[in-house]
């Protein structure tokens, strides 16, 4: 089903998806400037196919943010806007070529909140150390609670995205003290407020799209663990009291990375020993 396409200057555009520059899908180039409407086109779906060729992190997590059926925004939106070359390729199931792992990279995302609370703590710990035993490598964010919890269990079988150099006084091989500046991008991207971030809450939401799409942000993990208050699993299911894990909890949803939120309970073990057989 074809996408919609509204005028900026003219339409109803609330809940339409934004594409004008400056938005990552935005046209780089300028009908007259860079040729007539259609050689312009035809630039931009050149453009477009290698930034996803190439799986830049950006532009395939902004195309993954689109929903089924939303309408593109645009300040053009004329024929030759470039909303008809990313209705297309939704029309050509970019968002499921995207998600399509070939195998697994036998690493999680260990995440949650601060407030998480003491046997749930403990469940994690338990859990990290049962999946090092496995095989598997912890992606997490070194803050205290949750991060912590799973970060003792996992042993030395980790790697841990600061997001900057002091934090916590954390030291050592597997610490990686600072977001790459296409993470804090990501980030933006899928933040609800991302463009009003200030330097602090960008670093944070940073290295959270590390730990969800790995150092090359390019490697989405296996699956996400996480405790939150409210039980979330989805970017549409998102909270305020979701709070800060919401953001690798909409990255992951986004890239088709399961979230086992551990409010649910025994169904959420019961949910991660089915992937992890998998």
């Amino acid at each position: 089903m074809p996408h919609t396409i509204l005028n900026t200057q003219t339409d109803n555009c609330h809940g339409a998806f934004h594409i004008a520059r400056p938005s990552p899908l935005g046209n780089p180039y300028i009908i007259g400037h860079d040729g007539d409407g259609e050689e312009v086109m035809e630039r931009y779906r050149e453009w477009i196919l290698s930034r996803i060729e190439e799986r830049d992190p950006v532009v395939c997590t902004a195309l993954l943010g689109i929903r089924p059926g939303q309408p593109l925004a645009c300040s053009c939106a004329s024929s030759h806007c470039h909303g008809n070359v990313i209705s297309k390729l939704m029309e050509g199931g970019i968002q499921q070529q995207l998600r399509t792992r070939s195998e697994k990279t036998m690493r999680y995302a260990g995440i949650g909140s601060r407030s998480t609370p003491e046997h749930v703590l403990r469940a994690m710990h338990n859990i990290a150390h049962r999946l090092s035993e496995l095989g598997y490598t912890l992606l997490s964010g070194g803050a205290s609670g949750a991060d912590s919890a799973f970060e003792e269990g996992a042993g030395w079988a980790k790697k841990i995205y600061l997001p900057w150099p002091d934090f916590r006084n954390l030291q050592g091989p597997q610490y990686i003290t600072q977001p790459s500046s296409e993470a804090s991008r990501v980030a933006e991207v899928v933040h609800p407020a991302g463009s009003r971030l200030n330097h602090t809450a960008r670093a944070l939401m940073a290295r959270n799209s590390h730990q969800v799409l790995g150092t090359d942000l390019k490697s989405p993990v296996d699956f996400v663990v996480c405790w939150t208050p409210d039980g979330c699993a989805t970017e549409s299911g998102r909270t305020r009291v979701t709070g800060g894990t919401g953001q690798a909890i909409a990255l992951a949803d986004r890239w088709g990375v399961p979230v086992i939120n551990l409010a649910k309970g025994k169904a959420a073990m019961l949910a991660l020993a089915k992937l992890v057989s998998e």
